[in-house]
């Protein structure tokens, strides 16, 4: 699950006559600050996501409600992270006024969770892929001996919560058949007839791995290592994809990279090259994008630079992308985002409450952005080696496809390691490398065929059925065997056409009442990624009176698309938002009583 984004927003002030403008990154040294009349703001003691100037008052996050974990992270101005765990929102109260009197702190913000969808982790040195070919003899008993992993991206852990978990794994025992029927599928699919290029945005890929040789896209436009943008798109050594996290061209940096590093080696780790496991799709015809979009050891990331990867994705002729990743948020940018790409998604349908570890209905429930009713997204459960569900995976007969393995999958993991994940984001990958070997087996199909090929070829399953939309288990030799005159070229219905002249720039505001004053957050996405101009004026104006260049101050956002104005009079604020290709957006906000706050608008 990804959690909120918090976002490193610069502060804006906006007033009847006075304005106080920082340019995002303007602390950076010798950047410009205009003012009007009035001083800097202090932004030091809001608990909005706003961070303040010069380093010596600390970013303070005093929203209690934010506290859900109740855990309080802290940052000094090293980088050194500490967490402080409460036991009620009261503790979390007065801990944050203590640490807040310290020296030398520069953030207190809640620990947030973001989430990929993996569950556990074992470092393995040896195992078997029940979900290519199970024949019942795969279990976990008391004698196994792999160190368990609280996450995919932390230190081995012994917690009591995951021990749980393994003494219910240790009892079930594999349902003979209760796979994916690849040897059929591989009998079929020989060489395949044509190249497929595959997104993985996820944390970074281990592209060094032993048995991801020769899996790896590459940008044949591009010289490695000669720090030059050869092919002018912008990104500099994008030889086998970017890391939009970290804004470089570094796709693997090291065990935070085990949960994307897993995916890959499902979809195209070596087959019969006598090391590790088999990849899904045999030969050379696949090759996987690494699209680095998520980082840190909770793997958390943004929404920017999820839509970024997927723009780069699709930029680079990327058909099929993986999203094993998932959050509560209803994204509007995502969305768009989403629904104007021309690839096909396999996401992750989710695993459930994460206080419970319990599957929820994502009818009821919605779980993003595999709940979209978009026609381009396949949504994927979790399938465990008995032939259940696992018990954390979410379901839903109108918000989940289909169910593949995800239970105790063996895969790659970084330094030539191998070990096993549990959840939604293992299942995923399962049905992303047989897409992608459906669409380079078939001649002359597109994502959308991909998407009715793989749907319609399920294995019922009588308790799958409610569960999931097709009421079945992923089936690729099945898939491979589909008679293509049967299907019926429609297409995507509400998805992948993107309107000729792009999309307008999406503008969303929100206003938050702290250290008494108000404060306005803007948040500007573009999903073209052409944004031209951003500018804002007091009372209500059209947008033809922006674009005639005589209204307007300019203003820009940071990295996570955001800007920050304080409120300091009642009145009426127009922003206004226009790409190059002249598409434009105008969001008018009013404060109708300073002495109300945020219930003023």
């Amino acid at each position: 699950m990804v959690k909120k984004q918090i976002s490193w927003i610069l502060a804006l002030a906006l007033g009847a006559q006075a304005f106080l403008y920082i340019p995002a990154m303007a602390a950076e040294a010798g950047a410009e600050i205009y003012t009007a009349g009035i001083s800097e703001t202090d932004t030091s003691a809001l608990g909005v996501d706003t961070v303040g100037f010069g380093g010596e008052e600390p970013y303070i996050v005093e929203d209690l409600d934010a506290y859900e974990t109740m855990e309080i992270l802290t940052m000094d101005q090293e980088g050194t992270v500490s967490v402080y765990s409460c036991d009620s929102k009261e503790e979390v109260g007065r801990k944050i006024g203590e640490l807040s009197q310290e020296e030398g702190i520069s953030v207190i913000q809640p620990n947030y969770r973001y989430e990929d969808q993996a569950l556990a982790v074992n470092d393995a040195s040896s195992g078997e892929q029940w979900a290519l070919q199970n024949d019942g003899s795969f279990q976990m008993d008391e004698r196994t001996i792999y160190p368990i992993y609280a996450n995919p991206f932390g230190r081995p852990s012994h917690g009591s919560e995951l021990l749980g978990l393994l003494v219910q794994v240790r009892e079930k025992h594999a349902a003979a058949g209760v796979d994916i029927n690849i040897e059929e599928a591989w009998a079929k699919y020989g060489n395949g007839t044509h190249d497929a290029i595959v997104a993985i945005i996820d944390t970074g890929i281990d592209a060094g791995h032993e048995d991801l040789a020769g899996a790896m896209w590459v940008n044949a436009d591009e010289i490695p290592g000669n720090g030059i943008d050869d092919d002018g798109n912008g990104y500099v050594d994008d030889v086998n994809g970017w890391n939009f996290y970290n804004g470089n061209n570094q796709i693997y940096n090291g065990q935070e990279d085990s949960h994307g590093t897993h995916g890959a080696g499902t979809i195209r780790a070596s087959i019969g090259n006598g090391a590790g496991i088999a990849g899904i799709v045999p030969g050379n015809r696949v090759h996987l994008m690494a699209l680095k979009a998520l980082g840190g050891e909770d793997g958390d990331g943004s929404t920017a630079s999820l839509i970024q990867a997927i723009r780069y994705a699709e930029e680079n002729g990327a058909v099929i992308c993986n999203l094993s990743l998932t959050t509560t948020v209803d994204d509007r940018a995502m969305y768009l985002a989403m629904a104007n790409s021309s690839m096909l998604f396999v996401v992750a349908a989710g695993n459930g409450d994460s206080r419970t570890g319990i599957g929820l209905n994502t009818d009821h429930t919605p779980f993003y952005p595999a709940a979209y009713d978009l026609d381009n997204i396949i949504s994927v459960a979790n399938l465990s080696f008995d032939g259940n569900l696992h018990d954390s995976s979410n379901y839903g007969a109108m918000t989940v496809d289909l169910a593949a393995p995800g239970t105790y999958i063996l895969s790659t993991t970084p330094g030539n390691t191998y070990s096993y994940m549990t959840g939604t984001s293992m299942a995923a990958p399962m049905v992303t490398g047989a897409a992608a070997m459906v669409y380079s087996y078939f001649d002359g199909i597109g994502p959308a065929d991909v998407k009715e090929i793989l749907l319609s070829t399920v294995t019922p399953m009588e308790n799958l059925a409610g569960k999931t939309m097709t009421g079945g288990r992923l089936n690729v030799g099945a898939a491979l065997s589909y008679d293509i005159i049967r299907l019926s070229r429609s297409g995507f219905g509400n998805a992948g056409h993107a309107p000729e002249n792009g999309t307008a720039p999406l503008i969303e505001t929100r206003s938050v009442d702290r250290a008494g004053g108000t404060y306005l957050q803007v948040r500007v996405v573009d999903i073209d990624g052409d944004l031209k101009t951003l500018l804002y004026a007091q009372g209500e104006l059209t947008a033809e009176a922006f674009a005639s260049g005589t209204a307007g101050e300019a203003f820009t956002v940071n990295e996570n698309d955001v800007a920050t104005f304080r409120v300091d009079h009642a009145g009426t604020y127009t922003f206004y938002a226009a790409d190059s290709r002249g598409n434009q957006t105008v969001e008018t906000v009013r404060f109708l009583d300073m002495s109300v706050g945020p219930g003023g608008m």
